[in-house]
């Protein structure tokens, strides 16, 4: 059901001069009222407002589409699209495919934007000739020691720089032409995770590339528990499993992780084994996150980040290694199905066909 701000005024059409671009922000979510009081509330107070907000709502039934409704009359150029039953990638289709704008720009529910993440995002599409597709970027809100650890173990330019030419952007900060999104068959909906990593890569299959703007930053929040650390990179992992995308560095984890627990079985009938696998686990899963933990420690000043750091990090492999397993079977069991969709996402152009929101 599309549910339209009766006060929308109309869009401005983009000048030939090419000057000012017209930017729709596309944002999709599901029994989220928090997550999505804190984006529209900074969308709200963006110094360039957006042309167009297109919601996607995914079938919430908690207080999500009454929250959504309170901001109609800060945001009248918001426009609500309900679905139901549709994955992250569907929704953001359909709110790409409504929207009425030359650029695109994503956010999720949950991250606040700053006040000049929009103008920022949509600067190198006004002054530069040819450019299709920006990187936006991210930071850490954390208001516990275990989020900040999390986020400075996680993500990426938190301890070392991006580098520019390679950064793929996370769909939480980055923005696109319309055009482009209709030559790489907009985001792949057979995939439930991991869809941005994918959307990224046929931008660059297409000879495309992210203009990289690191002043247009949103807020992150990271997860606030190890259960939900876990079920964020398991979920990632089957992502990953389906696609098969850097598959070389999971299986490495999954291959240490079994043989550690090989070792262990065989330690109840052997002193040597049980010697060889306390070596292993230091050595893979305690020397190799040591150089990560000592500088999440200094940076936040704190010795007992240390020691979280180590925890955060085997539950990202417990659970990423367990997400790629299972999204690895799926994939086996219908190979010629996931190849065959890799493949033709990756090779083909031309408009996808997407779920259509309900009248």
């Amino acid at each position: 059901m599309l549910q339209k701000n009766a006060a929308m005024k109309p869009m401005y059409r983009v000048r030939k001069s090419g000057k000012r671009v017209t930017v729709s922000v596309v944002l999709t979510v599901r029994n989220d009222a928090v997550g999505c009081a804190a984006v529209l509330s900074s969308l709200a107070s963006q110094s360039r407002q957006p042309d167009e907000v297109i919601i996607v709502d995914g079938g919430s039934n908690d207080a999500t589409i009454p929250v959504i409704r309170q901001f109609f009359t800060v945001l009248p150029q918001m426009r609500l699209m309900t679905t139901k039953g549709v994955n992250i990638a569907s929704g953001r289709n359909i709110g790409t495919r409504a929207a009425q704008s030359v650029v695109i720009a994503s956010i999720d529910a949950g991250c606040k934007a700053r006040p000049d993440w929009l103008a920022n995002l949509i600067k190198p599409f006004e002054e530069k000739e040819n450019v299709e597709a920006v990187a936006g970027y991210y930071e850490i809100e954390s208001h516990t020691l275990l989020e900040r650890v999390v986020g400075l173990a996680t993500m990426r330019g938190t301890l070392e720089p991006v580098n520019p030419a390679t950064f793929n952007p996370s769909a939480r900060s980055m923005a696109f032409t319309k055009s482009l999104w209709h030559r790489t068959g907009g985001w792949p909906e057979w995939i439930g995770y991991s869809e941005d990593t994918l959307f990224d890569h046929k931008v660059r299959a297409l000879g495309g590339h992210f203009e990289f703007a690191s002043n247009a930053k949103v807020d992150w929040r990271p997860r606030t528990s190890f259960r939900g650390i876990a079920k964020q990179f398991y979920h990632y992992g089957t992502g990953r499993g389906h696609t098969q995308i850097d598959a070389a560095g999971y299986l490495y984890n999954i291959r240490n992780v079994a043989g550690l627990a090989i070792l262990a079985i065989a330690s109840i009938w052997s002193t040597w084994a049980l010697v060889v696998m306390v070596a292993a686990f230091a050595y893979y899963f305690v020397y190799a996150n040591h150089r990560k933990a000592l500088t999440i420690a200094s940076k936040t000043h704190r010795p007992t980040a240390y020691f979280l750091t180590m925890m955060v990090m085997w539950t990202v492999t417990m659970g990423n290694c367990s997400g790629f397993i299972v999204g690895s079977w799926q994939r086996w069991k219908d190979q010629e199905l996931y190849k065959l969709r890799l493949e033709t996402y990756l090779s083909g152009s031309g408009e996808m066909k997407t779920t259509q929101a309900s009248a």
